[in-house]
């Protein structure tokens, strides 16, 4: 069985003709589909991003999650597994020329995932948050390391990454990160609810929301509602809208050929003061030097 330091040194070998030297973290495809290796000569401030649903280790430095009330400090063979898209901030703590950030991700096969589970035996659903944490040892680790191991020999990827992926779905189901990607194929009323909530929160960040209507639709009341959803997500509803508004607020001010304000009312916002507020407490700059930038 792998030890921890064995499986961040194997993996660190394999993925390591795909180390640069960038300032900032930089993400480089693979021929794995859906495997990317990010990696940054420097620290980094903190930056906000959308958690899709994916796999996430750590395999040389320091990451820094924060999504709401959840905090996880990531560092050599850590790793975090997210069941649906959740607003985070992320910051890499430590990372040099001489010993770059490592990361490896790998986006979640829906339908391959809700296989693995039909074919598991049967476990209790039960009531967990979105994102989870663990570690690259044992079996897990073993398995992760045969998937990215196939970067060495690509022609057997097309052939042997599925059963490598199915194998590592298998293997996080069965830790403690299972709970938390359940929540995708879950039939449990109260949880499909929430993501319902969440992704309806966060396709439609432009509009008002009351909550006492999406807590009707999830047959919940107002207090149970903001409970689960917070339980689930890190955060409250509407903390979970403002960071989605101000992620495609971000994305619009990166593609230019318009304003500040006109951002601000494109996203919900009334008032652009407050949306150059909101925005630079979440993203550490102003709206307008960013589109200046």
């Amino acid at each position: 069985m792998f030890d921890l330091e064995s499986t961040t040194r194997r993996l660190l070998d394999t993925v390591a003709p795909r180390i640069t030297l960038g300032r900032g973290l930089v993400g480089h495809p693979t021929p794995i589909p859906r495997l990317t290796v990010w990696t940054s000569a420097t620290a980094t401030p903190l930056t906000s991003a959308v958690f899709e649903p994916m796999f996430y280790a750590v395999v040389r430095g320091t990451k820094v999650l924060t999504m709401g009330a959840n905090r996880f400090e990531m560092s050599a063979g850590s790793c975090a597994a997210s069941s649906f898209g959740l607003p985070y901030s992320h910051q890499l703590a430590d990372a040099t020329p001489d010993a770059p950030y490592v990361g490896i991700s790998l986006h979640l096969d829906i339908d391959r995932l809700t296989r693995v589970v039909l074919d598991m035996p049967r476990c209790e659903e039960r009531w967990t948050c979105a994102v989870a944490a663990g570690e690259l040892n044992g079996v897990v680790g073993e398995a992760f390391v045969r998937l990215v191991a196939l970067l060495n020999v690509p022609d057997d990827i097309g052939v042997l990454a599925p059963h490598y992926e199915s194998e590592l779905y298998y293997r996080l189901l069965q830790s403690s990160m299972g709970d938390t990607l359940r929540q995708i194929v879950q039939r449990n009323d109260r949880t499909r609810h929430i993501k319902a909530a969440a992704d309806w929160l966060g396709a439609n960040n432009s509009e008002p929301v009351v909550v006492s209507q999406l807590a009707a639709s999830a047959g919940m009341s107002v207090t149970s509602f903001h409970r689960h959803f917070k339980a689930v997500t890190g955060y409250s509803p509407l903390a979970f809208q403002r960071h989605m508004r101000l992620l495609e607020a971000r994305k619009l001010l990166a593609a230019g050929g318009t304003n500040v304000a006109r951002v601000a009312f494109e996203v919900g916002y009334q008032s652009p003061s407050q949306f150059s507020r909101e925005y630079k407490s979440i993203f550490g700059s102003s709206p307008i030097t960013d589109l200046r930038r």
